[in-house]
C-alpha cells in the first residue's frame, strides 16, 4: 500500500522497489491523496499491474487505511512514496512472521539516506521493546510507514492507522502493536528512508503538536496498562526532554528553555540529561554523540 501526495519525483523509484521484490504475488495499490503534481500520470504510465485509487487530500493515515481496504490478501505491507524497499524485504518479513509464534506484525531495520540515496545513518528496533521503553524514549523505534508487514486481522483489530494524526500516526501504530505484544523485528536494513526538502514534516513545532496529542491519546484511551500508566510523569518528562532537543537543534533557544523546564517539572531525573548535553557541547563533541541526536532523528521520522 503506497500513499502518495505530490510524490512525482520519487514515486517511480518506490514502485520499482515493489516490483523488484523476491516475494510474490504482490497486489500493489497506490492511493493518491489529492496530489496536484504529476503523481497520478507517472503511476499510470508505470503499469506492471499497479492499481491507483484517487481521493481528496485526507492525510497519510487515511490514505494507508484506504489502501488496506482496497487491497487483496491477508498480509498488508506499507511503503511511503519517497522511500524504497530492498529486494528481499517482503520475503524476509513473511518468513519472520511464520517463525515467530504469537507475532502478527513485523518491522525491519531502516537505512536513512539522502535524496540521492547516499547513506546518512541507520535505525533498528529491539525485538523485546516494552511500551514503557517507547514512552520514556529509552530506545529507538522504526517508522511503520515503510517498514510494517501486518496481518489483515491484526490491522483491523488495532483499528488501522490513526486518521486524525498527520505525522504521529505511524508512532501510534507502533505503540498499539507493542502494547498487544504483536510485533517482532528484523535487524537487517531492508528499507531506505529518504530525507529530503519535502518530507511531510521536519519542524520541532509540528513534532511537539503531534507527539503531545499522541501521548494524550495513549494515556487517555486505555492503550497503556496500569504499570505503564504509572510511568506517565516520567514519560511526559522524557517527551519534553526530546522536544527540547529538537528545538535546540533548530536553534530555537526560547522554545528549548520552555520544553526543558516542562521536562524538569514533570520528573527532575531529566536534569542529568541536560547536564550531560551541556558538558558534551562545551567539549565540542560531535552532534552524533550528543543526546539530542535522538530528538533530531525523531523529528526526521515524523
Amino acid at each position: 500500500m503506497v500513499p502518495a501526495f505530490n510524490a512525482g519525483r520519487f514515486i517511480v523509484e518506490a514502485l520499482e522497489s515493489v516490483s523488484g521484490q523476491t516475494y510474490s504475488p504482490i497486489d500493489c495499490v497506490v492511493v493518491d491523496d489529492g496530489s496536484t503534481d504529476d503523481t497520478v500520470e507517472r503511476v499510470r504510465r508505470f503499469g506492471h499491474g499497479v492499481r491507483i485509487v484517487e481521493q481528496a487530500n485526507s492525510g497519510p493515515g487515511a490514505a494507508r487505511n484506504r489502501g488496506a481496504a482496497e487491497g487483496a490478501g491477508d498480509l498488508l505491507a506499507f511503503l511511503d512514496a519517497d522511500d524504497r524497499w530492498l529486494p528481499t524485504r517482503l520475503e524476509r518479513q513473511v518468513a519472520a512472521l511464520a517463525r515467530e509464534r504469537g507475532a502478527s506484525a513485523v518491522v525491519c531495520g531502516t537505512e536513512v539516506v539522502d535524496r540521492d540515496l547516499q547513506p546518512l545513518g541507520a535505525i533498528t528496533q529491539l525485538a523485546d521493546l516494552s511500551l514503557g521503553d517507547v514512552l520514556t524514549w529509552q530506545a529507538a523505534i522504526v517508522s511503520t510507514g515503510s517498514n510494517l508487514l501486518i496481518t489483515r486481522e491484526c490491522f483491523d483489530a488495532v483499528g488501522g492507522f490513526d486518521e486524525e494524526s498527520h505525522g504521529s500516526e505511524d508512532w501510534l501504530m507502533s505503540v498499539s502493536l507493542i502494547a498487544r505484544g504483536a510485533l517482532t523485528t528484523i535487524d537487517d536494513l531492508l528499507v531506505q528512508y529518504r530525507i529530503h526538502d519535502t518530507n511531510l514534516s521536519s519542524s520541532a513545532e509540528r513534532l511537539e503538536r503531534e507527539m503531545l496529542a499522541a501521548y494524550d491519546k495513549v494515556f487517555s484511551t486505555g492503550v497503556a496498562d496500569p504499570p505503564t500508566r504509572g510511568l506517565k510523569r516520567k514519560a511526559y518528562a522524557n517527551l519534553h526532554r526530546m522536544l527540547a532537543g529538537a528545538y535546540f537543534v533548530e536553534g530555537n533557544r526560547r522554545s528549548f528553555a520552555r520544553e526543558a523546564a516542562r521536562s524538569l517539572v514533570n520528573h527532575p531525573s531529566t536534569l542529568a540529561y541536560f547536564a550531560q548535553a551541556a558538558v558534551r557541547r562545551i567539549r565540542g563533541q560531535n552532534l552524533a554523540a550528543d543526546p539530542f541526536a535522538m530528538a533530531r532523528s525523531a523529528a526526521r521520522r515524523q
